[in-house]
Formats: C-alpha cells, structure tokens, sequence
C-alpha cells in the first residue's frame, strides 16, 4: 500500500514540475522584449521605460542592446534577434526598396533637426577645400543624405569630387581625431566630440539642406518599428507594449531635468548640462499625435520626396517602395478611432 502511495505521489510531484517549467518556458520568451539603438538621444523613452519601471508594470522584461548603425539594427529586427528599435528614416525606407516585409513602421517619435553636422579639420574653412579630401560616415545612416545634399549644394560631386569613407558610429570621432580622414558627419553625442577638436570648423548643418527648407525636419527622421512576426503572433502583447513605449516618451517630455540625470553615464557618455541643453530643443510626439504624423500631410509627404532622392538624384535604391504598406496603426492604442490607411497587406 505505502509502495503504491509513493508512486502516486511521486507521479502527482512530476506532473506539477512538468506543468510549472512549461509555464515559465511558455511566459519568459513572450513578456522578454529586445530593444536595440544607440547613443542617440531619440532612444530616451525606452531608457526611461526601464528605469522607471513602465515596461515593467506592462508585464515586459525589456533588454537593452547596442547597435549602432541604423541598418544593423533594421537587421536585428528582421532577423528575429531583436522586437522593437528606434532608427533613421533612410535604413527604413533601403529596406523597404530591397523587398523587406519583416518589420511595420509603426511611427515617428521625435522631430530634432539641427543635431548632426558636416566637421573639417584644421586648415578646411569652405566646401571647395574638401575637393580631393576624406570624408568619414557611416553609410546608409541620415548623414549619408545629409552630407551628400550638402555637397551637392555647394557645387560638388559626391561621386567624383571626394572620397567617401564609411565608418562605425562610435569610429567617427576618434578617426577623425586621428587625422586620417578630413571632414566627417555624424549626430549626437558624436557630432561635439567633432567640434570639441581644435582648429575643427563646422561647415554645414542638416538644417541647412534642401530637406530642412521644405518639411521641417531631419534629413533622416527617427521612426519606430516593430518586429512583424512577433507582433501578428499576439496583437493585443504588441498594443500593450507600444502604449508603454508612448507613456514612457510622455514622462520624458513631462520631466526632461529628471529623465537626463536618470541616463546620464548609463546609456549615454556626454556632459550633464550638454544633455539637458540639447533635450530642450527636441519635440516629442506621444501617441495621440501619431494621427497626424503618419499621414500623407505629414512625415508621409517627407518619405516620399527622400525616396525620390534615394532613387533618382543618388541612385542607391533599385526602386521606389510603398512605404505605406509597412504602416500598421492598429497596434496603437488611441484615445479616438483612427482613420486606416488602405493598403495591401505585406
């Protein structure tokens, strides 16, 4: 009898430990959530999310990781390896051209023109003494535009007239410190280390492009996106996560002072008041304006005449992509209902 007990009791044990470890195995992967990007202050929301806790009290277990090139990071998330990040318009929109259906744009965060900007060495005061001279970057990123179409204003032709380097994000500085390259371009925090070198002369600002001029805003403007895979498996997990996104982004812009002290030597590298001073100049878009920036009157019209300049004027994409295809709005929870975007389906 007591042999027969034991083994009843033996089996009832196992069978709670099976159902006990398939639950943790089943919740883990589905609450955990990857999130990549860089130095840049367009990341703050998710830093913020994290150490406040707001992703946590949406039932996420949010993993930060650095990759700093916008395209490495479009990769993660086609990839699989990583759910959600913050990059530069023009990986999104060469990803799209290639034929890439693995990602929904699901929106723009941020406006802050005036961040990134073309550096000469000592000695370079104009754009015609770049004529023959190195110039550093990382390409298929926002200075990519940015440095071409101001080349191309000042009379000089990308192609024939320079050498265009391409470099890591976290390179540029340091090589250019170096002296074996001549000018470079890159965004915050890079973009003072470039000027904080002496004799170093800034020639010209994404501010001071064609694109500035006629929408208002970056050359490359921050947009989010989101893993397809992971968000069709479960709507509602997505929906939950991005309103802890936008409520994170809301405390940002709500207490700026107090968010820059809370990632300050943590996620970013540069001098307290340096940050503050420059978070000051950004524009926050919460969820609510979601509405009205993804729209045709909106960063739309800007996608649109990028693509144009991707395609026709530098020839570095093979097509012009529907961009809009890859917008997906219903995982964002609205206040008031949402006119769709009719499109065809990835």
């Amino acid at each position: 009898m007591k042999t027969w007990l034991f083994r009843i009791t033996s089996v009832c044990f196992f069978i709670i430990f099976l159902f006990f470890s398939i639950s943790c195995t089943d919740k883990s992967p589905s609450n955990q959530v990857i999130v990549v990007g860089s130095q840049w202050y367009g990341h703050i929301p998710v830093w913020i999310g994290i150490e406040k806790g707001i992703f946590k009290k949406y039932g996420f277990d949010v993993k930060w990781q650095f990759i700093g090139k916008s395209m490495d990071r479009l990769n993660a998330i086609s990839s699989g390896e990583a759910h959600f990040a913050s990059l530069g318009e023009i990986a999104m929109l060469s990803a799209m051209a290639q034929g890439n259906t693995r990602f929904y744009w699901v929106g723009n965060q941020d406006i802050a023109p005036g961040f990134e900007g073309l550096v000469a060495k000592e000695g370079i005061t104009s754009f015609e003494q770049l004529r023959g001279k190195k110039i550093g970057f990382p390409f298929g990123a926002s200075v990519d535009i940015t440095c071409r179409l101001l080349l191309k204003q000042h009379g000089l032709d990308p192609k024939k007239d320079v050498r265009l380097v391409n470099l890591e994000v976290g390179d540029v500085p340091s090589v250019f410190q170096t002296g074996r390259i001549d000018a470079a371009i890159i965004w915050e925090p890079g973009f003072s280390q470039l000027v904080s070198i002496d004799g170093a002369t800034v020639l010209g600002m994404d501010t001071d492009t064609e694109v500035y001029k006629k929408f208002g805003t970056m050359t490359g403007p921050d947009v989010l996106i989101i893993n397809k895979a992971w968000s069709d498996e479960d709507r509602l997990r997505a929906k939950r996560f991005m309103k802890a996104y936008f409520e994170s982004l809301k405390w940002v812009d709500y207490n700026p002072e107090e968010a820059v002290k809370l990632i300050q030597g943590k996620y970013i590298n540069q001098d307290l008041s340096l940050i503050q001073k420059n978070i000051e100049k950004f524009i926050w878009h919460d969820i609510e304006d979601q509405k009205r920036i993804m729209t045709d009157n909106g960063i739309f019209g800007q996608a649109d005449y990028i693509i144009r300049i991707l395609h026709e004027d530098m020839k570095v994409i093979p097509n012009k992509p529907d961009f809009r295809k890859w917008v997906n709005l219903d995982i964002l929870s609205f206040q008031r209902a949402v006119k769709k975007i009719k499109v065809q389906p990835l």
